[in-house]
């Protein structure tokens, strides 16, 4: 059996819920973890999880952009606490809504979402951005993805047909144990908190984060399909992605050998 850290009752006001004024007033949530992991014989904290780091991640996912459920935002805070700390063998996160517009007398509402590394795999993303400091807003995303391999900062020409600044691109490896659609989800709350804007397809962006490949897992949804399907036409993707793993390939292809 392994060693656990616990973090109880971590307050914070969000605005999550499928209703309009829950959104706009926002309310009181609370966050109890679990951790399990093997402790150290050190007396490091580098050995170990860093539980002001953990109650960092769910602190900001309570008070970042809105979701209709507290099912969303348990499932954000655990896969975000698995990338941060490797060390961990699984993760238990309750999110409680205590003020949930019932109209009854209770006590609580809550909901529970753990995370292991029993099926765990490995995923391509790759990140782009051409408003703002698109720098500094790549930085603050990989720090967040925790990656195993990253490559460097490419700047390169938009794609797509529509006016634009150039992109910064770069690609990334991390290992992700989750299943595939909430890795999508990741991403797309990183996007949120990056304050991407959907109005031009194919148009300028704050973040754009795409998984480009997975090893290990399959996904069968139209929402998520993998190898990207426009991969092997995008120079931007392929570049950086041939940095930290040469040897790659698309469909059979190297994707060296792709234009």
């Amino acid at each position: 059996m392994a060693d656990r850290i616990e973090l109880t009752g971590l307050k914070a006001t969000g605005y999550h819920g499928v209703f309009d004024h829950e959104k706009r007033d926002g309310q009181e949530f609370s966050v109890d973890i679990t951790c399990w992991l093997p402790f150290p014989d050190t007396d490091n904290v580098e050995d170990t999880v860093h539980y002001g780091e953990l109650a960092e991640i769910a602190y900001r996912t309570l008070t970042g952009p809105a979701y209709d459920l507290i099912e969303t935002v348990a499932g954000l805070i655990a896969d975000e606490a698995m990338l941060a700390f490797p060390l961990l063998h699984a993760i238990e996160v309750t999110v409680h809504k205590p003020h949930a517009p019932i109209p009854h007398d209770f006590a609580d509402v809550a909901v529970v979402r753990r995370r292991n590394r029993k099926n765990a795999f490995r995923a391509i993303l790759s990140l782009g951005s051409n408003i703002g400091d698109s720098e500094a807003i790549l930085a603050e995303a990989v720090e967040r993805l925790h990656p195993t391999r990253v490559s460097s900062v490419h700047r390169t020409a938009p794609w797509g047909g529509v006016e634009q600044p150039d992109f910064f691109n770069l690609a990334l490896e991390l290992t992700w144990c989750g299943t595939p659609l909430s890795l999508l989800r990741y991403c797309q709350h990183l996007e949120k908190c990056a304050h991407r804007e959907r109005k031009v397809h194919w148009g300028p962006r704050t973040l754009d984060v795409d998984v480009v490949q997975m090893y290990g897992a399959t996904s069968d949804s139209p929402e998520l399909v993998v190898p990207h399907p426009h991969a092997h036409e995008r120079d931007f993707v392929l570049r950086p992605w041939e940095e930290i793993e040469p040897a790659a390939e698309l469909n059979g292809t190297p994707i060296t050998e792709l234009p």
